[in-house]
């Protein structure tokens, strides 16, 4: 039976949803900024692929971001910092977040009406990062994410397999346009490292409980990352597969993977960048006439109120990536093919594609097909509206079994800022599958530094 509500929670997919955030590792690592500042990630994160622990320019372009500032409040303190570095050398961050959504699914009662889950708050995210470069170059990183048993005393327990609480690793940087090596335990880079995990790319709309690459994921192994020019870069690296293993372990029976003791992870990208409309400070091709001072080139009378009034028109930026990545470890192979555009005033669009396959099992046959597509708009620094559609693919074929999912997800939402450090994020999320219809709202609180 299908039941059509709205104003619902989302069922199976809300538990994965917000369970998911419990150890969602993203902070403003959000594709959107990169497109429409122009700045790779790396710019404003240690890590190459985005996430995690700020650097001094990723702090400071979110310092004095919020509709009010904390010197109008009287904590100047707060206003007047200028780094988040401590003796030039030691870089911290944090990211605190909380979740307040509908938990569980909605059923049918004794009297045939639907009854739905209460509205729950609970902790997504507590953690803290530490990076320190005691030499030009070297960057050793570190952070830390305690489970939901960690007042028990057991902070590796995670949410999903494959979630890891630590990640640590070191990099060094053999110059300027020469490769980084990046040695350690992290997430291999592939496809587009987004700040909201719940989208489905890197689920299943099969079983939407069991992600395939879960938030936090990490992998023992060896990464290097070479830009040799500002529009092309590419990254290429060799891990562990045991988390990974981990993950099929625990989806049953029905999906029995065996991955080789390694994995191999590469990604190619492209980022052009274009130009359009502006005068070069004011000053067009016609500014200087024939006779260099004319009547047209400075108004009526040369020197006159027109063109003390001029200003120069900037010209329009356009921001764009696009690329293709893969993940292979025998019995598994993920590709990814993503693009994304923004332009400096605030304007962004990204898209990507999942595809997952297991070749090489006898009478076995697993593949999903995902995609996204999503709009952003930065009013302001401070309150950016975006929205998104998604669409993930699922088919398992075995000797007894020929399932297939196909799951719709559309979101719209809010970025809010009000204070530095502090974001609110009401948003309306509905998924669509072939069983079913639920949608809700819910309201995320980030706090970072």
């Amino acid at each position: 039976m299908k039941m059509d509500v709205t104003h619902v929670c989302l069922s199976v997919l809300a538990t994965a949803f917000l369970s998911t955030y419990l150890s969602h590792p993203e902070a403003q690592a959000t594709p959107r900024q990169s497109l429409t500042a122009g700045t790779p990630c790396v710019g404003c994160h240690y890590s190459p692929n985005g996430g995690g622990g700020r650097t001094e320019l990723g702090w400071s372009s979110m310092n004095t971001v919020g509709a009010l500032n904390y010197k109008s409040l009287g904590l100047s303190a707060l206003h007047d910092q200028e780094s988040n570095q401590i003796a030039k050398i030691a870089t911290i961050g944090l990211d605190l977040r909380v979740q307040g959504a509908r938990l569980g699914s909605p059923a049918y009662n004794e009297s045939g009406d639907v009854d739905y889950p209460d509205v729950t708050w609970f902790p997504m995210q507590l953690q803290p990062y530490l990076a320190i470069t005691p030499l030009k170059g070297l960057t050793l990183y570190g952070s830390v994410l305690p489970g939901p048993n960690s007042s028990e005393g057991d902070i590796s327990t995670q949410v999903y397999a494959g979630m890891s609480a630590y990640e640590w690793w070191g990099s060094y940087s053999f110059g300027v346009t020469a490769p980084t090596l990046r040695v350690g335990k992290f997430q291999p880079t592939f496809g587009i490292r987004h700040d909201d995990h719940t989208i489905l790319l890197r689920g299943d709309a099969l079983k939407r409980r069991f992600p395939i690459i879960p938030p936090n994921f990490t992998e023992i192994g060896a990464e290097l990352s070479y830009q040799p020019q500002r529009w092309m870069r590419v990254e290429v690296g060799g891990f562990s597969s045991s988390h990974l293993q981990d993950v099929f372990d625990a989806r049953g029976v029905d999906e029995e993977i065996n991955l080789a003791s390694y994995s191999v992870v590469s990604r190619l990208t492209f980022l052009p960048q274009f130009t359009i409309g502006g005068d070069g400070g004011g000053f067009g091709d016609d500014d200087f006439g024939d006779d260099g001072f004319g009547d047209d080139d400075f108004g009526e009378d040369d020197f006159g109120e027109e063109s003390a009034s001029a200003e120069p028109v900037l010209p329009t930026v356009i921001n764009t990536w696009f690329g293709v990545s893969s993940y292979l470890s025998d019995e598994f192979h993920m590709l990814n093919g993503f693009m994304g555009l923004g332009t400096n005033s605030g304007l962004s669009t990204v898209a990507e594609i999942t595809y997952r396959d297991n070749p090489n099992i006898a009478q076995k046959s697993f593949n999903q097909i995902n995609t996204m597509f999503g709009v952003n708009f930065a009013l302001k620094d401070w309150l950016v509206f975006n929205a998104r559609v998604e669409r993930g693919q699922t088919q398992r074929l075995t000797e007894t079994l020929d399932e297939i999912a196909v799951a719709w997800q559309y979101v719209a939402g809010v970025e809010f800022f009000p204070l530095p450090y502090v974001e609110l994020r009401p948003e309306y999320r509905l998924i669509d599958t072939l069983d079913y219809r639920f949608g809700q709202t819910t309201l995320q609180v980030h706090l970072f530094y």
